[in-house]
């Protein structure tokens, strides 16, 4: 109760009347919640200690429990606990079965059906665990074992997707729980137990079960709850956790402190619990008799701190804020709430002024009440507004009343401040309502019943009803066809199922007259779950429809999917494109085939490859109108020919663009092709009939060039056509033959970046590439790195390149200040495959003289799944010759830690993606702090690239990492330049 305790700098007998006032501020509130039961939260629990499960006298228990346990403590929650089997627990958060489900990892995909708080509850990764006599150290040997994995976890989605990336085939024994998993594994039924590391070290040992270096998927732990349904307790977890998290004192870490010694004590063997119980037994009858002394003099100042530690649990555990502030409007006393606000501790609080807390113009508006309450000695009722601890805006109602001495001077002001934003939001909200209750879209609001409560005039207006007609009835009959049946009920079904209904209807007007329309009806609902009303949004379509049925449907169609061929496609795009002139509307052609549809088609073979494509046409129909073509030009080249989509270019790239995204998301869906699932990609090129004089062929050539220039932006995406494109070909091979026609040339040459240690000097460089072409001038590595690699001049590029940092090594070897200096050099992947690779650097290191140790070679991951073995070998080599290697882009990728153990790897690097939002993204900062426990667990060195300033330099240094590169150091230079600046730091 340390950090409970409350100080108040004023004399004893005010705080007595401090207590009063307060009590009287209260008891209306508190009078309220006397009646009032508590909370009751329905928690989930299922089997994965020790985290989470039924003990053997049926209690909730673990590490969760206990810390949810704490905060429904301090929240006054009455928590009952639910048993369940993990895929039930998961539905049952989902329907709102049961209010909270604790140790859930997030995901994007569990995220659409469950709400998260946003402060981690615990942080763990997975790790395999095998029997002794299961040869089971990399994810290599995984092929062909029995491994068991909790059923629907993220663990199982992860691990398999992890196995098929690395070609291996394990077979997954689904468990309902981790515990059941460890026992399969001992009992022979299963190779290996994939788990946490919590239930790895709890379960593992007693079982004779060891664990393996294979471990991945570092995870965020949170309570989860239904969508929509519990956002306040929620918020009450993330609101304690906070506080909690930031002190060492709290009970968060009592907690997790205690599980910790739970589990190592679960390890030790019994003949040492005999001995230390007998140690214990003794130290008890020695301390008993000091104990009853202590008793004594402990009782007689008990009683006074337990009434001020209820009064200060009292004022703790109420929302609002409430202070004292004395004469001179500083603060004698704050409570959680306030603590909570400004982000400090309450001795950091006491003695300071608003004007040490807030921004000036929030601190004035505050001192403006107080000096009414003190030297007006006013009792003061008025909104105010602070900000929250996120920046936030927060509306308080603010009471404020001056504290009297007996003889009626005031020594202070007593304040209480209420959260009111969520009622100034809502009214906010109805004033929003009301003003899009206005648009020119036809609207509707029902009750429960169905029956209509109001329209708007665009309603009105498109149906013929007056609002006093259609007020009290239900909704105009409407069918989903032109000549259907009444279809309210199917759209009422799925608007209170699923939460909306949306579709293209026909209706009539008021005089008989029919019409389609679109309608979209989305259910309200309460914050007990229950429908409150319907919104209906309604537009008319005529003139749409009307468009779509003009397209002529001609017989020409592809044998093998049933879509239209280049024949039908060529006749349809002219007809379009002669109407442009006369319509104003301009059409716009989608142009795509499949990412690797080759490899997929040598792999599987040709059957399996059409089924792919058939599978591929009925996906892209789903996703164009009726009106619009989907064509097969061959192969897996596809064309969607978009008719009448704007008349002005930006309105018709918008129409094209949300087509063209739409089906890039429809074709990334899983397949089912046989008895497999396959997932594939496509790449789509855009083109707009956006003057009259393009044609048909001109058309198809640009949408055809902007898919090209989509595959070359890395795929799975979309690129619309610009004059630029038609340049691309012919520039990209001018810039080829320069560079060919540069190398050997001073044309090329190398700057040096400095990397620095922690206190600032100078350790090594970092030799970067830089080309100025006698045509064109400097041109970017960006530009021209991608061309080198795909003509194959990256190699001869790169052995120049290394060639020439380390002559500048070796010329560096013999000046003073210069001879202990590092170089760093890029290898690209297709310079490191070739199979001259290790004795093009051997051959350099000898030509130039140059020292081995003082070479660094850096790597990205990409080179450490492809082809393993080869790469250990290459650089096994190279490190028995004395260079060293650095892992670039470290984070980017993905590498297994067990290959990442065998590799003859110096140091890791921190990518600068990392770096550049390190002090503002948490992510990137845990991720930051992963990569340097890492490399200080497998003894590496560790540098960040791309520091900028200051602030980012410091917290890099404060989690463990002593070197850096960026702009805050230098900038790539000359070596004459790097060498002054070397020079300079001594001077």
């Amino acid at each position: 109760m340390a950090n409970q305790t409350v100080r108040v700098n004023l004399e004893r007998p005010l705080f007595v009347l401090l207590r009063i006032l307060v009590a009287l501020l209260l008891s209306s509130s508190m009078l309220a919640q006397a009646g009032t039961p508590p909370r009751v939260v329905r928690v989930g629990i299922y089997t994965n200690a020790p985290k989470i499960y039924f003990d053997g006298q049926g209690q909730a228990n673990g590490i969760l429990v206990d810390v949810l346990r704490a905060i429904a403590a301090a929240e006054g929650w009455e928590l009952r606990f639910v048993g369940c089997e993990w895929a039930r627990c998961l539905a049952a958060a989902s329907a709102g079965d049961i209010d909270l489900l604790p140790d859930v990892a997030w995901s994007e995909e569990r995220s659409r059906i469950l709400d998260f708080h946003q402060v981690p509850a615990l942080f763990s990764w997975s790790q395999i665990y095998r029997r002794t006599d299961v040869p089971l150290n990399a994810m290599t040997d995984t092929t062909g074992k029995r491994i068991a994995v909790l059923s629907g976890s993220i663990q199982q989605n992860f691990f398999t997707e992890m196995a098929k990336n690395f070609g291996m085939k394990p077979q997954l024994v689904p468990v309902a729980s981790v515990e059941d998993g460890f026992d399969l594994v001992e009992r022979g039924g299963a190779d290996a137990v994939v788990a946490s590391k919590y239930a790895g070290t709890l379960y593992a040992p007693s079982r004779g079960i060891v664990e393996t270096p294979i471990m991945f998927q570092p995870v965020r732990l949170f309570y989860a709850s239904g969508k929509g349904r519990n956002a306040a307790l929620l918020a009450a977890i993330d609101r304690r956790l906070d506080a909690w998290q930031r002190d060492p004192d709290s009970d968060y870490f009592g907690i997790l402190e205690h599980w910790q010694t739970r589990s190592m004590l679960a390890q030790v063997p019994a003949y040492i619990w005999w001995g230390a119980l007998l140690v214990i037994a003794m130290l008890a009858m020695a301390v008993a008799t000091a104990a009853w002394l202590r008793k004594q003099v402990a009782h007689k100042t008990g009683a006074l701190r337990e009434s001020e530690q209820r009064l200060a649990t009292i004022l703790d555990s109420v929302d609002g804020l409430i202070y004292i502030k004395d004469t001179s409007y500083r603060y004698a006393y704050a409570n959680r709430a306030l603590e909570a606000l400004v982000e400090g501790r309450i001795g950091d609080i006491i003695g300071k002024q608003d004007t040490d807390l807030f921004a000036p113009p929030v601190a004035a508006a505050l001192h403006r009440n107080d000096v009414r309450a003190i030297a007006k000695r006013e009792r003061v009722v008025a909104e105010e507004t602070v900000p929250d601890r996120h920046g936030r805006q927060m509306t308080v109602l603010s009471t404020k009343i001056p504290l009297h001495r007996d003889d009626g001077s005031v020594y202070g002001l007593c304040g209480i401040s209420i959260d009111i934003s969520e009622r100034r939001a809502a009214e906010e909200s109805t004033r929003v309502a009301a003003s899009v209750f206005r648009s020119a879209e036809g609207m509707f609001i029902a009750g429960p019943d169905r029956r209509i409560q109001r329209v708007n005039e665009a309603f009105c207006a498109m149906t013929g009803h007056e609002a006093t007609d259609l007020a009290g009835a239900f909704v105009p009959w409407f069918a989903l066809g032109s000549d259907g049946a009444d279809a309210r009920d199917i759209m009422w079904d799925a608007a209170e199922n699923h939460g909306k209904w949306q579709g293209e209807i026909w209706t009539h007007r008021k005089n008989g007259d029919a019409y389609p329309a679109r309608l979209t009806v989305t259910a309200v609902r309460d914050e007990n779950a229950s429908i409150s009303h319907f919104v209906g949004t309604q537009g008319d379509i005529t003139e749409q429809k009307l468009a779509q049925d003009e397209i002529a449907k001609l017989a020409y169609f592809d044998s093998l999917t049933g879509l239209p061929n280049r024949r039908l496609l060529l006749e349809r795009l002219g007809h379009c494109v002669s109407l442009r002139e006369r319509s104003g509307q301009m059409p716009a052609l989608l142009f795509f085939d499949l990412d690797n549809f080759k490899d997929f088609n040598d792999l599987h073979g040709h059957q399996l490859g059409d089924q792919l494509l058939r599978q591929v046409g009925e996906r892209i129909r789903t996703c164009t109108r009726a009106g619009d073509t989907v064509a097969r030009l061959g192969g897996d080249e596809f064309v969607v020919l978009l008719d009448n989509v704007g008349r002005t270019e930006q309105e018709a790239g918008a129409h094209a663009s949300a087509i063209g995204w739409k089906i890039i998301a429809a074709v990334a869906e899983p397949f089912i092709i046989g008895s497999t699932t396959h997932r594939t990609t496509c790449s789509l090129g855009a083109a707009l009939q956006s003057d009259s004089g393009i044609d048909s062929d001109e058309m198809m050539k640009r949408a055809d060039m902007a898919m090209y220039s989509a595959k070359k932006d890395g795929r799975n995406t979309m690129r619309f056509f610009d004059p630029g494109m038609a340049s691309d070909v012919s520039h990209r091979l001018a810039l080829e033959e320069e560079i060919r026609t540069s190398l050997g040339t001073s044309g090329f040459s190398m700057h040096y970046q400095p990397q620095v240690d922690v206190q600032g000097r100078i350790t090594g460089a970092e030799a970067l590439l830089r080309w100025n072409s006698p045509k064109r001038g400097a041109i970017g590595p960006s530009v021209f790195i991608p061309i080198a690699e795909a003509s194959g001049l990256i190699v001869p590029l790169g052995r120049w390149a290394l060639h020439t940092a380390c002559a500048q090594l070796a010329c560096w070897k013999s000046q003073p200040g210069l001879r202990d200096l590092t170089v760093s050099v890029n290898v690209s992947i297709r310079q490191f495959r070739e199979r001259s690779f290790v004795q093009d650097v051997v051959d350099t290191v000898s030509d130039t003289g140059v020292s081995p140790s003082k070479l660094k070679l850096e790597l990205t991951e990409t080179v450490l799944i492809d082809d393993v073995d080869d790469t250990i070998e290459k650089m096994r080599q190279l490190k028995e010759l004395g260079v060293n290697f650095s892992l670039d882009d470290f984070g980017t990728g993905y590498s297994s830690l067990s290959y990442l153990k065998r590799l003859p790897i110096n140091q890791l690097k921190i990518d600068r993606s990392f770096v550049r939002d390190i002090l503002t993204n948490p992510n990137d900062a845990s991720i930051a702090r992963s990569i340097v426990a890492l490399s200080q667990a497998l003894g590496l060195g560790i540098i960040a690239e791309g520091v900028e300033t200051e602030e980012q330099r410091n917290f890099l240094a404060e989690i463990g990492c002593s070197f850096y590169q960026g702009y805050l150091f230098g900038r790539p230079m000359e070596a004459a330049s790097f060498e002054r600046s070397v020079r300079a730091q001594d001077d």
